[in-house]
C-alpha cells in the first residue's frame, strides 16, 4: 500500500469510478435499522452496529444471511431479505449522508471533465434513491448496480462494464472505494485504485487494504488527480 503522502499519480485518469456505501455515502444507519426491524419481526435480537458495518459491501442477501449465521439462523433466507428490502425502501435516503467533502471533490472532477461513475453491490432501485436524495445524482453519467446482471465486485465485470459506458479504458479509470472487495475488482478489471480510510471493509482495519494509495477524503483525491498527466 502506498502511503498518503506518496507523489505516485497513476498516470492519466480520464475517468473516476466510486464505490457508494463507505466512500460516497454513510448509508451504515439505515442498513442497521432496516435490519433490525426485519430481526424484531422474527424475535431475532438485533446486532450491534459495529457488527452491521462489518456485512456491508458484498450485496443484501450476502449481508442478511451472514447476519442471520451471526444468530444461528439459516433457514428462510429469502423471505428475510424481502423483509429486510421492504423495511430499507422505507429507510432509504432518509439519513444517509455524504461523507465530508464528497460533494466538494465531484464538483472538482466535473470542472475539469472527468467522466464519473458509481459502481455498486446494492441494487439500482436504492442506489439510484440515495444519489438522488444526497443530490448528486448529476455528477454520475454511469450508473453499475448490484441487480444488473453482471457479476458483482470483487469480480472486475461490472468495472469493466462502467469503463465501456464511459468510453474509458480500465488503466484510465481510477477506481475509489473503502474495501477489499474495490481493490480486488480494481485489480482483475486493470484499473488503479485508491482507498479512503473511513468506510467499512468488513470491519478491518484500513492499513490492510492492498491499494495504490490512501487518501484522506474524496476531496483530496480529486485534487490529485486533476494534476496528474
Amino acid at each position: 500500500m502506498v502511503s498518503s503522502l506518496s507523489p505516485i499519480i497513476p498516470g492519466p485518469v480520464r475517468a473516476v469510478i466510486f464505490d457508494l456505501d463507505g466512500t460516497l455515502m454513510d448509508t451504515a444507519c439505515e442498513i442497521d435499522a432496516a435490519l433490525a426491524r426485519t430481526f424484531a419481526e422474527r424475535g431475532i435480537a438485533p446486532l450491534a452496529r459495529r457488527e452491521v458495518e462489518a456485512l456491508i459491501g458484498r450485496g443484501m442477501r450476502s449481508l442478511v444471511e451472514r447476519a442471520l449465521a451471526l444468530r444461528g439462523k439459516s433457514a428462510g433466507v429469502d423471505a428475510v431479505v424481502g423483509r429486510f428490502e421492504h423495511h430499507y425502501a422505507d429507510l432509504v435516503g432518509t439519513e444517509a449522508r455524504l461523507f465530508p467533502r464528497v460533494a466538494e471533490g465531484l464538483e472538482l472532477l466535473r470542472a475539469r471533465n472527468r467522466k464519473l461513475a458509481v459502481v455498486t453491490n446494492k441494487p439500482r432501485m436504492f442506489t439510484e434513491k440515495l444519489l438522488e436524495r444526497a443530490g448528486v445524482a448529476g455528477f454520475f453519467g454511469t450508473v453499475v448496480a448490484g441487480d444488473d446482471g453482471i457479476a458483482r465486485k470483487p469480480a472486475g465485470d461490472m468495472l469493466v462494464a462502467a469503463c465501456r459506458q464511459m468510453g474509458s479504458k480500465p488503466a484510465e479509470a481510477l477506481m475509489l472505494g473503502d474495501s477489499d472487495n474495490d481493490v480486488a475488482a480494481a485489480r482483475a478489471a486493470g484499473c488503479p485504485v485508491w482507498c479512503v480510510p473511513y468506510g467499512y471493509n468488513e470491519g478491518r482495519p484500513p492499513e490492510t487494504l492492498a491499494c495504490d494509495r490512501m487518501v484522506e477524503t474524496v476531496e483530496d483525491a480529486a485534487r490529485l488527480v486533476i494534476v496528474a498527466p
